[in-house]
């Protein structure tokens, strides 16, 4: 399992999950969040979480953009 977390009260964002082809990734942020994966936005829950899977021939790194309150911060993870 790995947890990733940004330390900035308005952006934060935690991951429990691995980050390796064909896993699947649950994700904790604020409720009135927006969260993207590369450029397809996910649903998150009125208790702020989300969920993704990775696909098992991905080849690439994985964005995940999060904006809230008109703030947008992007998250890259390498090597899947």
């Amino acid at each position: 399992m790995v947890s990733i977390f940004i330390f900035s009260k308005a952006l934060a964002i935690e991951f429990n999950g691995k980050f390796m082809q064909g896993h699947f990734i649950v994700g904790q942020t604020e409720t009135n969040s927006k969260i993207y994966i590369d450029k397809k936005e996910v649903k998150v829950s009125k208790d702020g979480f989300f969920v993704f899977g990775i696909d098992r021939d991905r080849k690439f790194d994985l964005v995940v953009t999060k904006i809230l309150n008109g703030k947008k911060r992007k998250n890259y993870k390498k090597n899947l």
